[in-house]
């Protein structure tokens, strides 16, 4: 994200096989817990901050949804409408999601 934020670049990664984070901390010996509804976060994060020992907390999070910060700097939303024109390849989904939370936010 930071790379189309600021510098106006498509998304550039590696994909990696999916690791289930809960279950290697319970492998180790800690504690794992995954949050996959927001609805759930308040419960697990009690439950996580009241189990004794290491913890972790896997939140599972829409992949299209960009960072951004509530109030948006001018040049950054230039460079991340840059980095969509340049050939981003989940373009139309990352600007789908823009305009379901800017529609949200309206109602």
């Amino acid at each position: 994200w930071e790379q189309m934020v600021f510098l106006g670049n498509p998304e550039y990664g590696v994909k990696l096989e999916p690791i289930d984070f809960a279950a290697f901390a319970r492998a180790c010996g800690g504690t794992g817990f995954t949050i996959e509804d927001p609805t759930e976060c308040g419960a697990i994060l009690d439950e996580a901050l009241n189990t004794p020992g290491p913890v972790i907390i896997e939140a599972v999070v829409d992949s299209f949804e960009p960072p951004m910060p509530a109030q948006i700097k001018p040049n950054q939303a230039l460079k991340f409408a840059e980095s969509l024109a340049k050939g981003e390849p989940n373009r139309m989904k990352i600007a789908g999601t823009v305009f379901e939370d800017k529609v949200r936010e309206l109602v």
